[in-house]
């Protein structure tokens, strides 16, 4: 009697990718996927995957690291984000019947079970960190995949300074943290922005906003999302902020642009138009221009990049 063969999924396909090595050749991988699981899988569809795989390992730009300093473009980013609720507070609608005093409840979550987090949550996320060339971090899933979200060269420079400053700001201090410690943390632009890279791939990546901010309470000791007001969960408030907020971050990453543009390692890395000014490209440099890899929970490889 024969044996049927099972006709494997792209991100099943794309997760045995990672057992292999291109060197190898296609035929050879393709006769070891097909012996191995006992799979249909045809030249064709195995080429398509690993065109796939291969388009999105080059779409993140790899961590740079020598004498580039970006420092002083930094803090002044992070300076203007803290006023950025100043600054273009004539821009947001006013909220008379949403007093700032009050805090929003976080968002029911569906019935599906919330992930298990480690219990050294912050410690399994910094090896990620370290483990991890193309992403900077994880977000756990409560289906079969968790989600890790990659930068582009130039946001990964302000996420690893801000996480460096967090780091210090709570070393020795147990979590969940002490209501002033959560309250002075709450009130830095820094630790916001660290938490809008969370929010927006969480969102990206269909997760319920209330595991994103529980998982970073985990990790940071503090729960962003239930320390937000009415009138900061207002979404009209909200989208005058992000727009003013991705204004400011333009503003401010087009010098560093314009360094990594003239910089002999990431020379050739950054467009640039006929003057030799750098093209800023929001889906490129936006502030939230994360790629979001799909990891599977089983074996820890990676499955492929959500669109």
């Amino acid at each position: 009697m024969e044996t049927s063969l099972a006709i494997p999924t792209d991100e099943q396909v794309l997760c045995e990718l990672d057992n292999y090595k291109e060197s190898l050749g296609r035929s050879r991988i393709l006769d070891g996927m097909r012996s191995k699981n006992n799979w249909s899988l045809s030249d064709a569809r195995l080429k398509r995957l690993m065109s796939k795989k291969d388009s999105s390992r080059s779409r993140v730009v790899p961590r740079v690291t020598g004498s580039v300093d970006f420092s002083e473009a930094d803090n002044s980013l992070l300076l203007t984000y803290s006023n950025a609720l100043t600054q273009y507070r004539s821009d947001f609608p006013v909220l008379l019947d949403s007093p700032c005093s009050q805090t929003s409840s976080v968002s029911e979550a569906p019935d599906i079970p919330p992930p298990s987090l480690p219990k050294d949550a912050l410690g399994a996320q910094l090896r990620f960190f370290d483990n991890n060339p193309r992403h900077f971090f994880i977000l756990y899933g409560r289906g079969e995949y968790d989600y890790a979200a990659g930068h582009n060269t130039q946001i990964s420079m302000l996420h690893m300074i801000i996480q460096k400053r967090i780091l210090e700001l709570i070393t020795g201090k147990s979590r969940p943290l002490s209501e002033e410690d959560q309250a002075m943390m709450n009130r830095w632009a820094g630790v916001q922005t660290f938490f809008e890279y969370y929010e927006a791939a969480g969102k990206k990546a269909g997760l319920p906003a209330s595991d994103v901010g529980h998982q970073f309470e985990a990790e940071y000791g503090v729960n962003i999302l239930a320390r937000r007001t009415s009138e900061q969960n207002d979404p009209m408030w909200r989208n005058a902020y992000d727009r003013a907020k991705e204004s400011i971050h333009k503003r401010y990453m087009l010098p560093i642009l314009k360094q990594l543009s003239q910089h002999p390692k990431t020379r050739g890395t950054v467009p640039v138009d006929s003057n030799g000014e750098p093209i800023y490209d929001p889906k490129v440099h936006g502030r939230f221009a994360f790629i979001i890899t799909k990891v599977s929970k089983k074996t820890g490889k990676a499955c492929g990049d959500l669109p």
